[in-house]
């Protein structure tokens, strides 16, 4: 199907959420008399025959996106959008191929999280959310849970030395019991600075064959300097689960064997990954579930250094260095978020892991701004992302930034198929794009300019995913998923009248997404990549379904001197549609 960039239109978006006639009553069927920049939110009680265009003199652009906002995990609703042909002027000037083939894809034809790290993540996400309890039914798993472990590593409370063995557990995250399934291993102390501890695996060779003191000692500062100051400030204070006060980073050639062998350059690679297992007791106790694997220790295991490729592929240290920055920002949220959930006695439950990879996201672009000395809320163009070809801030975008525009470019492609509070964020890569996305509009707009303050709540709970969301926000999901469903379009569009609830503050994406989406969608021009369907041109009847929480967009504009029009939005059997959730958003753009 055509890909449209529309630059200047008026959206119309249907999503779950609430004219004149001459009597003093406005008609809100009516958009004709909105003006430039207003956005009108319609029910399916306003639209009962449908979406209304009179005749007029002027020329008017619409772009309608049809979509839900169900607070349930995909819902998905089944629609048809019809418009009546035009038998004057032009309704619709431009026509969108493929319309019928387009909306009956399948999942296994779009872009699903099958790279290596992703696959990983979705294991252990998933093994921690079934397996690991946070409260028992007489009590909680929590901070009785962490007393009785601290106590009982009285002998790891002190912070080891460079050179020193310590024994240690690496969860095998090729498997689905990451409790029972681990390799037992040593791993000499390599660097430790103010909050980290870096080990390597002592089966991978002496740490001075794979890295100089210099690169380790790099990673442990850019730790203290840069990562974790910044994901504490953003997310809450990290655990101390073995009272050192450090976060190990452990490198092990095991996390370079989750990758598959003779992997092709562009196919991805297992960075490494935090695992909640490491807060509980190794055996079951009164206060706590155990997990036999666990170090009982804030642990990251990360990707090594291998120059000969004995793990399975050859990696270069700089190529480890450069490639393990934005994880360990990543996985440092969700070691904060477990852990202070793991703490909470009113917490059940770990996070959603939707708003769990959203919140990891958030901190790799929160830290690629600390690390590049951008601020909060700073507007970011790409020419701020990338000032040059060659520079050191291309290594800095390429580890914080464009995996999560790369990930939205895979959404604003397929918008109707992904929703950013998907079950599926634990496989969908546009899933995951559209969460952080969510999330990066939140904090843009409904955290009073304190996106610190906005995420750090989000970390706090007590509750999990959409109401933990909405309670953080403190208004309606509906609301949100209104604003950003319109905002993706006129994001920087210079609408005359534009509510600055509507933008971005933090990214201008029409200048962000064109050169990403080119690469990204193998394009031959850099385009805004939001896919948007043209309607009435003819008598459409377009077969449409979306899921909750996100929306279809489609395009209708209308010729100067053109005849009265009308869109409906109608079930399967023909009549109005009414499906849980139903908004219809109605932006002016032109």
């Amino acid at each position: 199907m055509k890909k449209i960039f529309v630059p200047a239109a008026l959206i119309l978006a249907v999503a779950c959420g609430g004219g004149g006639d001459g009597t003093g009553v406005v008609k809100l069927s009516d958009i004709s008399n909105m003006n430039v920049g207003e956005v009108r939110v319609l029910i399916p009680s306003d639209i009962p025959n449908g979406i209304d265009l009179p005749a007029g003199a002027g020329a008017r652009d619409y772009v309608i996106v049809v979509g839900n906002t169900s607070t349930q995990h995909d819902v998905s609703a089944s629609f048809v959008v019809k418009a009546d042909k035009s038998t004057t002027g032009a309704f619709g000037i431009e026509t969108a191929a493929n319309l019928q083939a387009q909306s009956s894809l399948q999942l296994n034809q779009v872009p699903l999280a099958r790279t290596p790290q992703e696959a990983v993540e979705a294991r252990v996400r998933s093994f921690e959310r079934r397996k690991l309890a946070l409260r028992t039914p007489s009590g909680s798993f929590g901070i009785s849970g962490l007393s009785a472990r601290r106590s009982a590593q009285v002998a790891q409370a002190s912070v080891p030395a460079v050179g020193d063995v310590i024994n240690v557990k690496i969860p095998d995250a090729s498997t689905q019991n990451l409790c029972t399934n681990f390799f037992q291993t040593q791993a000499v102390v390599a660097s430790v600075s103010q909050k980290a501890i870096l080990m390597v695996d002592t089966l991978d060779g002496p740490p001075s064959l794979l890295f100089t003191q210099a690169q380790m000692d790099s990673i442990t500062q850019e730790f203290d300097n840069v990562t974790y100051p910044t994901d504490a400030a953003y997310f809450n204070t990290p655990t101390d689960v073995d009272g050192n006060g450090h976060i190990i980073m452990l490198f092990s050639g095991e996390i370079n064997k989750l990758t598959p062998p003779n992997s092709p350059a562009g196919a991805g690679f297992v960075g490494g990954f935090f695992f909640a297992g490491d807060f509980f007791p190794t055996i079951d106790t009164p206060q706590a579930q155990g997990c036999a694997e666990s170090n009982s220790a804030e642990i990251f295991y990360l990707l090594s250094p291998d120059p000969t490729g004995r793990f399975g592929n050859v990696r270069s240290t700089s190529s480890v260095r450069q490639g393990t920055r934005g994880t360990i920002a990543h996985e440092f949220q969700h070691m904060i978020n477990a852990g202070n959930r793991f703490q909470n006695l009113l917490v059940s439950n770990f996070e959603s892991t939707w708003l769990d990879e959203a919140l990891a996201h958030f901190a790799e672009d929160a830290v690629g701004r600390v690390q590049r000395g951008f601020g909060d809320l700073q507007t970011l163009t790409f020419a701020d992302l990338v000032p040059c070809n060659s520079c050191s801030q291309r290594n800095d975008f390429n580890a914080f930034f464009f995996q999560n525009l790369a990930r939205l470019t895979y959404w604003m492609d397929k918008p109707d198929q992904f929703s950013p509070t998907s079950a599926m964020a634990d496989t969908s890569l546009a899933t995951r794009g559209a969460a952080w996305a969510i999330v990066r509009y939140a904090a843009d707009n409904y955290s009073n300019a304190l996106p610190r303050t906005f995420t750090h709540a989000l970390v706090a709970g007590p509750d999990t995913g959409v109401k933990n969301f909405a309670a953080a926000t403190r208004v309606p999901i509906d609301t949100v998923v209104k604003g950003w469903l319109v905002s993706m379009y006129a994001d920087h569009l210079g609408i005359t009248g534009l509510n600055a609830k509507y933008q971005y503050q933090s990214y201008n994406f029409r200048s962000v997404m064109p050169p990403v989406a080119q690469s990204v969608l193998s394009q031959s021009t850099a385009t805004y990549p939001l896919r948007i369907q043209s309607i009435g041109s003819g008598s459409d009847n377009i077969q449409s379904k979306n899921l909750s929480g996100t929306g279809t967009y489609f395009r209708l504009t209308v010729a100067a001197g053109a005849t009265a029009k009308n869109v409906k939005i109608l079930d399967t059997s023909g009549n109005a549609a009414s499906f849980v959730g139903e908004h219809v958003y109605v932006l002016r753009v032109q």
